[in-house]
């Protein structure tokens, strides 16, 4: 009887690369070695729940992708998360790996993630548009504060959008967080965990933030990864801030004028690295890792880098920066520019809380004052009844 290993995966458009019959990734894997591989994506919306079902038992997952350095300290501390194991081999290569992806790998010393491609704040633009409104192109990279301003003056002037935001309830916290940081705030105290958002600086951040509606679709309040990337590529927009694993469904055969296209990132950009992890109660650790080491091997990568946009070894980065532009303005964001967040327990459901608060505040359900004080004091009762349980 044929094995079957069970993955679930999150509904990004970078992880289609792995199911894609062009490029036959599964498909190969099975034939070489005589398996069934279930690949599964789940919408974002519904991912968090199923995983957890999955370390619950109430799902039959052997393979599960998290989101790197977000989720991985909580999840290895409640026991849901079995260590792997790296090839030691020359063509396998541990260190081809970029070292801050890497660093996302393990939890003190211990590995239990294989890196799949990386999510972290790009800024896209039409180079015409902004040469000509403009005077100058950006530089590699900008400040919140800089792009509050082109988006401003290329709404003004251009027949486009000024910018579209990826404001949708569910993506909407994370494409707040650069202005948040512009401003010297921050999510958490990187020692307590204790919420440190709720001051002057962070109002600014939200105001300003929240400001910027005015230069975007009407609607951008609904728009995930889908919608900012139709929007950019039907000239419905000067300026996008997306995910640098989007970039390469962003720049496809749908985009108009992708030669038009410019790219910078975000001084205060945020980046994660989704893995892929061997769920603690599966019962097939030793296959699931084997197709780990496959799907995370340097042949995958270049298929999947091409595909989303954001490779996670040097080898990609090196062999293939000429083909696609975006390359080197992708690796500077992850090595230079992204800060990631502290390692929280309970990271799902306290981050929800700020997704919620800076959704109403952006639709106007809450003033700026009231979403900030409610996400704290939201926060700090769910800490204190961690603490205490």
């Amino acid at each position: 009887m044929t094995e079957t290993i069970r993955v679930l995966a999150v509904g990004d458009p970078a992880v289609a690369a792995y199911v894609e019959q062009k490029y036959g990734l599964i498909t190969t894997y099975e034939q070489r070695n005589q398996v069934k591989v279930d690949f599964d994506i789940v919408p974002f919306e519904q991912y968090y729940g199923t995983m957890m079902a999955a370390f619950q038992g109430e799902q039959n997952y052997d393979v599960v992708m998290i989101a790197g350095h977000l989720w991985l300290k909580d999840f290895v501390n409640k026991g849901h998360l079995a260590e792997v194991n790296y090839p030691r081999n020359a063509a396998w290569n541990l260190q081809d790996i970029v070292p801050v992806v890497r660093q996302e790998l393990e939890i003190a010393g211990n590995p239990y993630l294989y890196p799949s491609f990386c999510d972290g704040h790009m800024v896209l633009y039409r180079k015409s548009i902004v040469l000509r409104l403009l005077g100058t192109l950006p530089p590699d990279v900008i400040t919140t504060d800089e792009l509050l301003g082109m988006a401003a003056k290329c709404h003004k002037d251009s027949s486009m959008y000024g910018i579209v935001l990826k404001a949708h309830p569910s993506e909407i916290f994370l494409d707040f967080l650069p202005y948040l940081r512009q401003e010297g705030a921050d999510t958490f105290d990187p020692n307590t965990h204790l919420p440190v958002f709720n001051n002057e600086q962070g109002r600014s951040a939200l105001r300003k933030y929240i400001g910027l509606r005015q230069f975007a679709p009407p609607d951008t309040h609904l728009y995930g990864n889908d919608e900012v990337r139709e929007a950019f590529q039907q000239l419905r927009s000067v300026f996008a801030v997306t995910w640098g694993g989007q970039l390469g469904v962003m720049l496809d055969e749908r985009c108009e004028q992708v030669e038009d296209v410019g790219f910078s990132t975000l001084k205060t950009a945020w980046n994660v690295t989704w893995s892929f992890a061997i769920n603690a109660k599966s019962s097939k650790q030793q296959e699931a890792n084997s197709l780990l080491q496959y799907l995370a091997s340097p042949e995958v990568d270049r298929v999947v880098g091409a595909y989303a946009g954001s490779p996670v070894r040097r080898s990609t980065y090196d062999m293939d920066s000429e083909k696609y532009n975006w390359y080197s303005a992708h690796l500077n964001m992850i090595e230079n520019c992204a800060q990631p967040l502290p390692a929280l327990d309970n990271a799902g459901d306290i981050l929800g809380v700020l997704y919620d608060k800076i959704s109403k505040a952006f639709q106007a359900e809450l003033t700026v004052e009231e979403a900030l004080l409610q996400a704290e004091a939201e926060i700090l009762s769910m800490q204190k009844e961690g603490k205490s349980s």
